[in-house]
């Protein structure tokens, strides 16, 4: 309005009216700033007044409101609520109890609500005896403070108006009578050189005051004419800056309204720049406006540069990632008038990003251990999987000493030589068990990285450490199962020839002991001492076998206190002369559910045990058996569920002992405390195993220096008592027959002895010890044999491919397949393939005339 009013001033011809109209003009400014001072303090004077008075209300309030929230006297709290709301200068009064709820809330009249005006709210803590019982919430308004300010402002206005027409009264008429007139002569020269001219100088006649005025300014249209010039020039310099790099390049006004940018816009988007002029620079852009514009706001609240990243959108549809610097612009006086921004496009860099965060994820979900440690020793980096496993905040190990790891002796040993060496530019690695932050002890394989700079300076080491622990075990696991599979092969072989040995010493002993008609009592007594030290032996190697094999296990009712006494047999010969052996003499009903391969590795592993505990200066062993009934106070001690009887299984030795922290680990896997190659740590681990696996337990009682006694608990098995039955064989119950048998044994002496005692009972025998040469007498007469008998191991040609030959020429041909050791799938193969019966060795005269006699007679 102003604008077109001096526009229309402008116009007039009279220099006095114009000056004396924008005079008018220019004190109605002035009114309103100087009404606006006024209605300023006025108003400010009443409202600080006002919010004085609240807040004494405030405290008046809350003092009378005490003893009524203490005693939650609900009815009191609202009349005195609903009296003070009926003060117009509060809109409501909230009343929360000592928890946050809300106990009484009153507000204003509806019409009250409706007056204009600033609106507060204050709040205190109501306190009784040092101690917050409730809250209060007073919203007040300055409505009568607005009146009474409009009141006095009136009274104003009217003095200000007065003071200002005299002014301008005064400023007319001298104005009118030593300005005006000569600027009127001066109009014609001002007005060329206002529209550019600068060519053009202001001519006054006459030397009055403003001769000096016209000269200056004379002077300054000259100085004004070179800046113009040299603006130009800058205007030019400027632009080339701004064009010529490869950003992105815009300003905006206070509004956030674009005003320049630069030709990259159209390179990158292909969108003429034009477009946006005048638009919201958040337009370019494909977030929101709002997220936009709230970033600008913070920008002129902190008055400083910011960065922000954005997607750009181009004419195709698609984005360029950007990050947006922007700057607050000023004007001569310091105020903001707009922003200055730079768009850079950083699509790159988030590619680099993203391959960067991949590369962190596979760190992150590697669960090795990883850490940087510089040439000083000290931790720069390390990745989670070692922050888990040591239970230890990265601030608290970054910037540490990497010797804080490690136990005493560790560092010096297992890491600074290798550390050192890769500081030198080798790569090394290393295997040792190591504590690391006071962890238990792991197995860990350390592999040293040299980490190099630009100029190839090693700055670093990234060492990567692997838990290797259950590896090593699985190894010792692996090394002792094949000791035991070594062991089994050895005594696979040995227990061949012995079993071959030992028939031959049953088959002639039965045969003296049956048909030596002229045996004497005394050499009869001896031949029985023969044939029970040959069973025994029998039986001994039957055990070998099954302890070194990995056969299946099968329960099954057996008597410990034979099966102990027999172990103990076999171990007084691994065991010191300077150990003594003391063993119970007899347990009555010590029958068991298990199998014989558990037992003997429960007896062998504590009686092991308990000879190494006393291996440096001998002691006693002692092995005990009893029945003893476990109550629920001694089943909830050694961990048992089910009560009743047990056969209690006593190991004791007067060995060194084991100390109280020792045994709560005794029975872990890998856990000794035996040298390095004198034990895996697997032997009281397996004893464990085995006896839970029996629904038993195991205990151990022991002081260092004093011994220690292992007891295993296993459930008794009721048999009852049955008459015991002796055999005697009696020469009238060996069957006898007739028929042709082929009998084929790489051992001469079962040979003999197994062709005498057939032919004895009416059979022909062709006996071979050749199988080669048994082939062949088979081939060149299949139908002559009735029956044929064969030994599985033995040179050249084996019993199984004999047995699969002949049912080839001959079908219906019995065959009889016999071994001192076989593989566990050998006798069902050889059932399959048709052999009609498996019969292990040692055999003597009754069982193979049983066998014989029944294959036959079928």
């Amino acid at each position: 309005m102003f604008s077109g009013l001096l526009a229309k001033l402008t116009k007039r011809k009279s220099l006095r009216t114009d000056f004396m109209l924008s005079l008018l003009l220019a004190m109605v400014p002035a009114f309103l700033i100087s009404l606006s001072f006024d209605y300023y303090f006025v108003y400010t004077q009443n409202m600080r007044s006002l919010r004085m008075e609240a807040e004494s209300k405030m405290v008046r309030v809350a003092n009378t409101l005490k003893k009524p929230i203490w005693q939650y006297d609900i009815e009191f709290l609202e009349k005195y609520a609903a009296i003070l709301v009926d003060d117009h200068d509060l809109t409501s009064v909230i009343i929360f109890d000592e928890r946050g709820r809300e106990v009484v809330r009153q507000e204003s009249p509806p019409s009250s609500k409706e007056i204009k005006g600033i609106h507060w709210a204050l709040n205190r803590e109501i306190v009784l005896d040092d101690e917050k019982i409730g809250i209060l919430v007073i919203n007040f308004n300055n409505s009568e403070i607005r009146t009474l300010t409009r009141q006095m402002i009136l009274s104003d206005i009217l003095v200000i108006l007065a003071v200002l027409f005299t002014v301008w009264s005064v400023i007319w008429f001298l104005i009118m009578r030593y300005v005006l007139s000569p600027l009127k002569m001066m109009r014609n020269s001002f007005h060329g050189i206002s529209e550019g001219d600068y060519s053009q100088r202001v001519i006054l006649e006459g030397d009055n005051e403003l001769a000096p005025i016209v000269k200056e300014f004379n002077a300054m249209v000259d100085q004004v004419e070179l800046r113009e010039n040299a603006l130009r020039e800058s205007e030019v310099k400027y632009r080339n800056l701004v064009e010529s790099p490869s950003d992105i390049i815009f300003t905006t006004d206070i509004e956030n309204r674009l005003v320049f940018i630069n030709h990259n816009y159209e390179k990158w988007t292909g969108i003429e720049r034009t477009t946006f002029l005048g638009h919201f620079f958040s337009e370019l852009f494909t977030d929101s406006t709002e997220v936009i514009f709230a970033e600008m706001d913070s920008l002129f609240d902190k008055d400083n540069d910011t960065l922000y990243e954005q997607e750009l959108l181009t004419k195709d549809g698609t984005t360029i990632p950007v990050e947006l610097n922007f700057s607050i612009q000023h004007d001569s006086n310091n105020e903001a008038i707009g922003v200055i921004g730079i768009a850079r496009d950083i699509g790159n860099r988030r590619k680099a990003e993203k391959e960067l965060r991949k590369y962190e994820q596979m760190v992150a979900s590697v669960t090795d251990y990883m850490l940087l440690i510089d040439r000083d020793y000290t931790v720069q980096a390390v990745n989670s999987a070692y922050l888990e496993s040591v239970a230890v905040n990265r601030q608290d190990l970054i910037g540490s000493q990497i010797q804080s790891v490690f136990k005493d002796g560790d560092f010096q040993e297992n890491f600074q030589p290798y550390f050192e060496t890769c500081l030198q530019g080798t790569n090394s690695k290393h295997h040792a068990l190591l504590s690391l932050d006071g962890t238990p002890p792991k197995y860990m394989a350390m592999t040293f990285y040299a980490i190099f700079e630009e100029d190839d300076a090693i700055s670093g080491v990234m060492v990567h450490l692997r838990d290797v622990t259950e590896q090593k075990k699985l190894e010792a696991m692996l090394q002792q199962s094949q000791k035991m599979e070594a062991i089994g092969t050895l005594a696979g072989g040995i227990a061949h020839d012995f079993n071959n040995i030992i028939g031959g010493i049953i088959g002639y002993a039965e045969m003296i002991e049956i048909f030596g008609t002229d045996a004497t009592p005394k050499l009869q007594e001896r031949i029985e001492h023969v044939l029970k030290g040959a069973y025994r032996a029998k039986d001994l190697v039957q055990q070998i076998l099954t302890f070194s094999r990995n056969s299946e296990r099968k329960n099954k009712s057996l008597d410990l206190d034979l099966m102990a006494k027999d172990v103990m047999r076999f171990l007084r010969a691994s065991i010191p002369s300077t150990i003594e052996i003391a063993i119970f003499d007899h347990c009555e009903g010590a029958s068991v559910w298990a199998d014989e391969t558990s037992i003997h590795q429960i007896l062998m592993n504590l009686c092991a045990n308990a000879a190494h505990a006393m291996q440096d200066g001998g002691g006693k062993l002692s092995v005990a058996l009893s029945i003893e009934n476990v109550g629920s106070v001694t089943a909830e001690k050694i961990h048992i569920k089910v009560l009743g009887d047990y056969v209690k299984l006593s190991v004791k030795d007067s060995g060194t002992g084991i100390d109280a922290s020792e045994i709560e680990r005794i029975f872990e896997p890998f856990y000794t405390t035996k040298k390095i190659g004198e034990g895996t740590g697997m032997g009281l681990a397996v004893v464990h195993g085995i006896v839970n696996s029996l629904y038993g337990a195991v205990t151990v009682e022991s002081k260092p220096g004093a011994g220690s006694t292992f007891s295993v608990y296993l459930p008794q098995l009721d048999l009852g008592k049955d008459d015991e039955n002796q055999s005697v064989i009696l020469k009238d119950e060996i069957p006898s027959g007739k028929g042709c048998i082929l009998f084929i044994d790489d051992e001469t002496e079962l040979v003999d002895f197994s062709t005498e005692i057939l032919e004895h009972l009416g059979y022909e025998v062709v006996s071979k010890s050749n199988s080669i040469d048994a082939r062949a007498t088979f081939l060149a007469d299949p139908m002559r044999f009735d029956l044929v008998i064969a030994d599985q191991t033995m040179p050249n040609i084996t019993g199984m491919d004999l047995a699969k030959k002949f049912l080839e020429v001959r079908k219906d041909i019995p065959i009889i397949l016999c071994t001192g050791y076989s593989e566990p799938n050998l006798e069902k193969d050889a059932i399959e393939l048709g052999v009609k019966r498996f019969v292990k060795k040692p055999f003597g005269v009754m069982r193979l005339a049983e066998i014989v006699s029944q294959e036959i007679a079928s």
